[in-house]
């Protein structure tokens, strides 16, 4: 007993044997978008703002006095500040000066805040947001490759935790010459708002002009900010990966590398883009297309 062959179908003019669904923008263009080192300063702007949280909370206050005075301990947790008017240097005392005009004026008021400018009388806070500040400038401009990156970047912040957590900060700056790190919440949101602007800005405007972008049968590529696209053919180029500085590609980058592509053997040329964001799935994402392209062509 036979069976019918099934009878084969005829497609429709104009149709292919490409899969079903439509090719869009989004699976046949890949763009990276190379950033400047200001992208690995976020730790700075996070932590100000942090510190300028804590320091609210902490309700501490700053009063500006001359060098040299008395305390009187009166009991019952009050305080007695004598303080030599100095009249060539009025502007001295006036913290003071201006709480007692305040205070006088405003007896009744029992929730007064005679003295406004807060600030921590922790001195750790501020010695490790410099020490955050210093470790930043310098992961995002010497070059410390491989080992050397983990040695020295993580010997100086493990320094700098154990010296923290044991509070030996004052001691040290004692010893050195009685000096402390205070920074006051007004600073910290300076310094916050400052850098997380500068920041935002390199980041969502400036470096998106420094790209490369991968399409079908072509490479678009803008190495600077101002700079003339330029179109190279898929074909012969190869793309290769830098991820060596442990610290600015893995942790403050999040898995960011430098991308180089290099053009096939007849123009010599090497193009090389900084800091790409996700760059191990999105290299793998590009390969795929240009695998594909290859392939199909």
């Amino acid at each position: 007993m036979s069976t019918p062959s099934p009878t084969p179908t005829t497609a429709p003019p104009g149709a292919t044997n490409a899969p079903a669904g439509p090719r869009t923008r989004a699976n046949t263009e890949i763009k990276l978008v190379s950033h400047s080192n200001l992208y690995y300063w976020w730790p700075v702007w996070v932590l100000a703002f942090f510190m300028a949280g804590w320091t609210y909370f902490e309700n501490t206050r700053l009063a500006i006095v001359p060098a040299h005075g008395e305390v009187e301990k009166l009991g019952d947790g009050k305080y007695a500040l004598t303080f030599k008017n100095d009249k060539k240097d009025p502007l001295n005392s006036r913290s003071l000066e201006d709480a007692a005009k305040l205070s006088s004026a405003n007896t009744a008021n029992a929730n007064l805040e005679v003295f406004r400018p807060r600030i921590s009388a922790n001195a750790t806070l501020g010695s490790l947001f410099v020490v955050v500040l210093i470790l930043t400038i310098i992961i995002t401009n010497v070059p410390l490759r491989g080992l050397w990156s983990f040695i020295v970047i993580m010997g100086a912040f493990v320094l700098a935790l154990i010296i923290s957590l044991l509070g030996w900060w004052d001691e040290i700056f004692k010893t050195v010459g009685d000096l402390h790190i205070h920074i006051n919440m007004a600073g910290y949101l300076t310094i916050g708002v400052g850098v997380f602007s500068l920041w935002a800005l390199a980041t969502w405007v400036f470096d998106r002009r420094a790209y490369v972008i991968f399409t079908p049968g072509q490479i678009k590529v803008c190495e600077h900010i101002g700079d003339a696209v330029q179109t190279y053919p898929t074909m012969g180029v190869s793309l290769e990966k830098q991820r060596d500085d442990l610290f600015r590609h893995y942790i403050l980058g999040f898995g960011s590398g430098d991308l180089i592509l290099k053009m096939p053997s007849g123009d010599k040329r090497e193009i090389r883009l900084p800091n790409v964001l996700g760059i191990g799935w999105r290299l793998k994402t590009v390969e795929d297309l240009l695998r594909t392209m290859n392939t199909s062509s």
